[in-house]
């Protein structure tokens, strides 16, 4: 496939990939026989245990007629029976058998209907409130399936209205997962998650979801026209599509395209063409812009951009931040030295809150992080470790 061609090149892949196809292949191969022997031993013993079964009762039935305990036409007529007797018995075996296979499947189906309808999140008469005051996550707990370890424990953090909200941390501290709390698109193990005084299992997750913009780092690549992946079934007003493309770049690339907003984004289609990274990127920063949204989330929204680009994106974040609330999850700690409160967060906890200068006088994990990569712009190294940067 295109996609690896270039590592199965550059890492030289061909033999080891062949090698374990082949290794894969003898597997599936070994099973395949086995099989296959178990069902031929079987129809062997079935088929030999039946002609003998037959020649019995054939040599019985000849030894009657000259006998003459039978009469011909009789004896012809129960030769007809026994034929007609093996065909319907045949027929009846494969067809439970095939009743058998087919349940399986039809189990499977019921099973997992069962699960998703537990699964299900029912509607509820109560909506997400206008106008809350804050966002709260009040001690909560969150493991992944199968996780030996939670990915949040006890984590309780506020992000008041109109204000921007930063978390921060190292991969896996657990930032996305509390994101997604808030943003009510998963459910905490423990604690509680509340829009204003509502806590928001009470509420309805469509009143929920309305009121919230995601700009994630791993973004869905949807088989559609650049418009529809910006809009995103909300409605195409023209004015909103232009304004929310041009602030995130992505102008730039309706230009290019053959039939601009319209053009397919499927290279598999007729008449689709095929984006890079950094393009792609722009289109989902511009599908979070467009949505009017009281909650912005953005995750790592830059991740795939050029400098320029990244830093035309967060001055347009600064600018959506006011009146609306904004949770910025990064890496890059330039970027939310602006926001009104950082929130620190290491192995599934809350370990330093406070703004960007508040944090740098602190001189912890997070003064460490941001002279880390200050010392990548600066010749003086020396001076970041005790000078706090401007």
């Amino acid at each position: 496939d295109r996609d690896p061609a270039a590592e199965v090149r550059a890492f030289d892949m061909r033999g080891f990939l062949l090698n374990e196809y082949g290794t894969l292949a003898d597997r599936v191969t070994t099973e395949d026989i086995r099989l296959n022997r178990r069902i031929t031993m079987s129809r062997l013993t079935g088929s030999v245990l039946g002609g003998i079964a037959t020649g019995i009762l054939y040599v019985s039935l000849g030894v009657l007629v000259v006998a003459e305990v039978v009469p011909l036409a009789a004896a012809g007529t129960a030769v007809l029976a026994i034929q007609t007797s093996r065909f319907a018995l045949r027929q009846l075996v494969f067809e439970v058998n095939q009743l058998y296979e087919e349940g399986l499947y039809f189990g499977d189906y019921t099973a997992f209907c069962a699960d998703a309808l537990g699964r299900r999140r029912l509607p509820m008469d109560r909506t997400a409130p206008i106008g809350w005051s804050e966002l709260v996550a009040d001690g909560v707990s969150f493991t992944y399936p199968d996780a030996s370890s939670p990915a949040l424990d006890g984590v309780t953090v506020r992000i008041p209205r109109g204000h921007t909200i930063a978390l921060v941390g190292e991969n896996g501290s657990g930032k996305t997962t509390l994101a997604k709390l808030l943003a009510g698109l998963y459910r905490p193990d423990t604690g509680q998650v509340r829009w204003g005084d509502v806590p928001l299992d009470a509420i309805d997750s469509a009143s929920v979801w309305q009121q919230v913009a995601l700009i994630e780092q791993d973004f869905t690549r949807w088989p559609m026209t650049l418009r529809q992946n910006i809009t995103m079934g909300a409605g195409q007003r023209e004015a909103a599509v232009t304004d929310a493309a041009r602030a995130s770049g992505a102008d730039a690339i309706a230009t290019d395209l053959p039939y601009g907003y319209d053009t397919l984004l499927a290279k598999e289609f007729f008449g689709g063409q095929e984006l890079s990274g950094g393009q792609w990127q722009r289109v989902a920063v511009a599908r979070g812009f467009y949505r009017q949204a009281e909650l912005l989330i953005c995750d790592e929204p830059t991740a795939a951009l050029d400098a320029r680009a990244e830093h035309a994106v967060y001055n347009r974040i600064r600018e959506l931040a006011s009146g609306r609330t904004v949770l910025l999850i990064t890496h890059r700690l330039a970027s939310v030295r602006s926001a009104d409160l950082i929130y620190v967060l290491e192995h599934g906890r809350v370990t330093e809150i406070g703004d960007h200068a508040e944090l740098l006088a602190r001189d912890g994990t997070y003064a460490e992080m941001y002279r880390l990569q200050a010392r990548a712009y600066h010749d003086d190294v020396a001076e970041i470790g005790t000078k706090q940067p401007a």
